[in-house]
């Protein structure tokens, strides 16, 4: 019987089988990293789950995946909310988004190892004739991560994004 991360793998690669990163490799690999990014807890139950997140983390977003398919699959309740989390909604602002997630330890976590993984810039997409559309997402990824770290207020976080949105 396959152990919750093996469900958790089995399931994304699945769910991202025809995914496609901005630089052209298979979307999995960023999932991937971002659950390499997680694993560094000590406490090997929370440790199974934050990998579990991280693996998950786009799959009700990108991947065509229900919160019924992953209880199906055999998530925990925690590792569902925490995807789910991490699900932009359409309609949401980007800042409620983030907002709404600041008080889930593993979305938070996970979240900011996708952060991380999208801002690199080895990987980033940016295109000096479609600046007016990167710069704002440049701008959305490093003020949510000051903003999940700690290093800045709501209230700041939040009127840089509203800056952004204009």
């Amino acid at each position: 019987m396959a152990n919750l991360l093996q469900k958790a793998i089995a399931l994304a690669v699945k769910a991202h089988r025809d995914g496609e990163d901005p630089p052209g490799e298979p979307y999995i690999i960023h999932v991937m990293r971002v659950m390499l990014a997680v694993s560094q807890a000590d406490d090997a139950h929370q440790n199974e789950r934050l990998r579990c997140v991280a693996m998950l983390h786009d799959t009700l977003e990108r991947g065509g995946l229900t919160p019924g398919d992953l209880r199906k699959a055999g998530m925990p309740k925690d590792v569902v909310r925490a995807i789910k989390l991490l699900t932009h909604e359409e309609g949401v602002s980007y800042a409620d988004y983030v907002v709404a997630m600041k008080r889930n330890p593993l979305a938070v976590a996970v979240k900011l190892a996708d952060l991380l993984d999208n801002a690199d810039l080895r990987r980033v997409t940016f295109r000096p004739d479609k600046a007016k559309k990167d710069i704002p997402r440049l701008v959305r990824l490093a003020a949510s991560y000051k903003f999940l770290t700690g290093q800045m207020s709501e209230k700041a976080y939040r009127k840089i994004m509203k800056q952004g949105e204009s």
